[in-house]
């Protein structure tokens, strides 16, 4: 489900598909020539689709790609989305890689990491992430929670490519040290969110908390607080707070 700020009403996304029309294995490295192809139904076009978290483009192929394992998002006219994972394999390369991935549990900052294990094609590998070739060295840190495209390139140019997901953790976010005194000084005012304005009382953690979803959307979407811009590091200090469970903590 999704949140429209037009209606003020949830949209049901279920419907949204994303399928998988037609892949070609590349058969070179350099120039590389693999294709993927997709399609989507459901939901409400039009649609954008992008691979390995790159710019959203509304054309369903993607061209000169290398082998390796891709993640192709679909969104629609109601920001519903979906997501599907291909697979290319280079004809000329038996250049593989597996990967071990530690959880972002850094609200602000990230500090999640990623080891390769690159197995055939020609050694030594290297790795290329977000266009910079990364020597001497087979793991990435201080990675925030999302999707990221890596590389292992091998001796040959030969490369495969990773969609690399960081999970997120719990984060040290509390309630009384860093959420409570932003609600305090933001929201819970006189003019604003506290008894007797007819508005809820967000003075009171019960109120906060079962508003929780109400009140992360909002601060994101910036309509909350009204009356001035909330600090982007705010924002995201509550994000985190209300994705740990909006805790008494």
């Amino acid at each position: 489900m999704v949140w429209s700020c037009s209606t003020d009403q949830e949209i049901d996304c279920s419907s949204l598909q994303i399928k998988l029309k037609q892949t070609i294995d590349p058969t070179m490295c350099s120039p590389a020539n693999g294709e993927i192809r997709i399609f989507a139904l459901g939901g409400t076009p039009p649609y954008l689709f992008r691979l390995n978290n790159s710019p959203f483009q509304a054309d369903s192929l993607f061209e000169g790609l290398q082998g390796g394992l891709y993640n192709i998002d679909v969104i629609d006219a109601n920001q519903c989305s979906s997501v599907l994972e291909a697979q290319l394999s280079s004809i000329n390369s038996d250049l593989k890689a597996q990967f071990e991935v530690t959880q972002d549990t850094d609200c602000l900052n990230g500090n999640g990491t990623a080891k390769f294990t690159p197995t055939g094609g020609i050694p030594p590998y290297k790795l290329r992430f977000q266009n910079n070739i990364l020597d001497n060295t087979m793991e990435i840190n201080e990675l925030k929670n999302g999707v990221y495209q890596v590389a292992i390139v091998d001796a040959q140019s030969c490369e495969f490519v990773l969609a690399l997901t960081i999970p997120k953790g719990k984060t040290s976010v509390s309630w009384g040290a860093d959420i409570k005194p932003i609600i305090d000084t933001r929201c819970a005012k006189s003019t604003c969110h506290v008894a007797g304005t007819g508005r809820s009382d967000l003075s009171k953690f019960e109120n906060v908390k079962a508003l929780a979803e109400t009140i992360k959307t909002k601060t994101q979407n910036k309509s909350m607080p009204f009356d001035e811009p909330m600090p982007a590091v705010q924002i995201q200090l509550i994000a985190c707070w209300m994705d740990d469970g909006a805790l008494n903590n």
